[in-house]
């Protein structure tokens, strides 16, 4: 329906306007039009679940969600991790311990290792909970660091992990103690 204006005549009581019957049922149409749009016709319901989404104008939740989550993520400093996971809208952050090693080493929970030479071993935390994770970084054209599994699976495996590319970042997160250490 389109807006009804109510005539109200050239000067008071001339006679020209619409009488006070037809100015209310002008009045009512366009009120139950508002609530309608806006509502459930009998209360006002006022979100913006009717409005398109368009740029500079109106965001969904999802969307608004999203650009956050990636906004922070891409501006952390080195060594701060975060995780946007979109089906419980929960940001994890993670403050990493950041070494560097040209030797065999046992890394730490929540470690960003950068492995300086070829042929080095890096041993998983032992007793490892649920969500623990640590980022190793290859730093060289090196083909051969062994990831040792420290009694707990790697990729649902009993077995220790060969990195045999250079120049990679993997992020090891623990699952559990079936699945172990997974590549995420």
């Amino acid at each position: 329906m389109a807006y009804q204006g109510i005539g109200t005549g050239i000067t008071p009581n001339d006679g020209t306007g619409d009488d006070l019957l037809t100015g209310a049922v002008k009045i009512n149409s366009n009120f139950e039009e508002i609530y309608t749009s806006l509502g459930d016709g009998s209360s006002l319901q006022i979100t913006t679940d009717k409005v398109s989404e368009g740029t500079n104008l109106y965001f969904t939740n999802e969307r608004a969600q999203d650009a956050i989550g990636t906004a922070i993520a891409n501006g952390t400093k080195t060594g701060i991790s975060v995780t946007y996971d979109d089906a419980s809208n929960k940001i994890d952050f993670i403050n990493y311990n950041i070494t560097t090693t040209s030797s065999n080493k046992t890394l730490s929970k929540f470690e960003y290792c950068t492995v300086t030479a070829n042929g080095l071993t890096l041993t998983l935390p032992s007793s490892p909970s649920v969500g623990d994770k640590v980022m190793v970084g290859v730093s060289g054209d090196f083909s051969s660091t062994t990831i040792a599994r420290n009694g707990s699976n790697i990729m649902g495996l009993a077995e220790d992990m060969t990195i045999d590319r250079g120049y990679v970042t993997l992020t090891l997160i623990y699952i559990n103690s079936t699945l172990g250490w997974r590549i995420s």
